[in-house]
């Protein structure tokens, strides 16, 4: 057995939360002209969270510690424990039916696996986790199922004869208050269960669980009126996945995160994580994305929530 496998849907958690997922009409990508060269990605400098003012004056452990007469020993520190997010590095993304090469960005999905590798082979992380997008044939977020839930469209949409691939259609589930409302960017039709798209991309390695490294799988997006772009929730915030419980049953205090695109699936669970009180790294070189502008978008944001942006040769130093 090369790894485990994490449940895809752990329950109903909580009330619904308003989506933390970006506007889809910011994700909407506006196909340019095609250019000749491979995108150069952003180079981000790495953040480091700033700390924040106490609201209550109460005095720190170590302002405690001098101000007792008797000398305490000090408390032990929490052991970094460090886990590898590797986001969908499948078939359809990198020459599929929604390969980069054909998005905006023109990236070239396959350059991930390389750099991935090597991450693989030369850094010890406690925990690594590889996730697929795992749709159903009559998923919602295909353009070419949008008649079988034209019934749903909001007035708020536009109407059917309009929708195009990559626009946003609104849908309105009547019978489901929790998620009344539902923004769907509409993608071609990729990472069906049980094809060959959905597979993980053959020339990335996989992990198997030792003694000191714990792997796992993680199937996301197979509820067909839900989309799940985060490897942590459901885009509308209602499904959790087991992903936060294994990681904390494992302690695992530092996430890096890799994969594909870095503006959807990887920029979803980073904020996630980054919500969660994981220290959260996107490794900028180990993605690639759908949309340059949107890319630039969601780092920024990401940095300014406290993520922090590195690139692969810097993370040995950093578990």
């Amino acid at each position: 057995m090369s790894f485990n496998r994490l449940n895809v849907v752990k329950k109903n958690k909580r009330t619904p939360k308003e989506p933390t997922q970006p506007t889809p009409k910011e994700q909407t990508p506006k196909l340019p002209t095609p250019k000749e060269q491979t995108p150069r990605l952003r180079i981000s400098k790495e953040q480091t969270p700033k700390q924040q003012t106490p609201k209550e004056q109460t005095p720190s452990i170590q302002t405690l510690k001098s101000e007792t007469s008797e000398q305490q020993p000090p408390k032990e520190q929490k052991r970094q424990v460090n886990a590898l997010l590797i986001v969908d590095v499948q078939y359809d993304f990198i020459d599929g039916s929604l390969a980069l090469k054909n998005c905006p960005s023109q990236h070239q999905g396959e350059h991930v696996i390389p750099i991935l590798n090597k991450l693989l082979n030369d850094v010890h992380f406690d925990v690594v986790v590889y996730t697929q997008d795992w749709h159903t044939p009559d998923h919602i977020s295909f353009y070419d199922n949008l008649p079988l839930r034209a019934h749903l469209l909001s007035k708020e949409s536009k109407p059917i004869e309009e929708l195009k691939v990559f626009d946003v259609a609104i849908f309105e589930f009547k019978y489901d208050i929790r998620r009344a409302r539902v923004e769907q960017i509409l993608w071609p039709i990729h990472c069906v269960q049980n094809t060959h798209g959905a597979e993980i991309h053959a020339d990335l390695k996989i992990l198997q669980s030792d003694k000191i490294s714990k792997v796992y799988k993680l199937l996301k997006g197979n509820d067909s009126d839900i989309d799940s772009y985060s490897a942590f929730w459901d885009n509308q915030k209602i499904r959790e996945t087991s992903l936060h419980d294994t990681l904390q049953e494992h302690n695992v205090t530092h996430v890096f995160i890799g994969g594909i695109a870095t503006d959807v699936c990887v920029y979803s669970t980073a904020l996630h994580s980054v919500e969660y009180g994981y220290k959260t790294y996107i490794i900028e070189d180990a993605c690639r994305g759908v949309d340059e502008n949107n890319i630039n978008l969601r780092l920024d944001e990401l940095i300014a929530r406290n993520c922090s942006v590195t690139q692969a040769a810097n993370v040995k130093n950093l578990v």
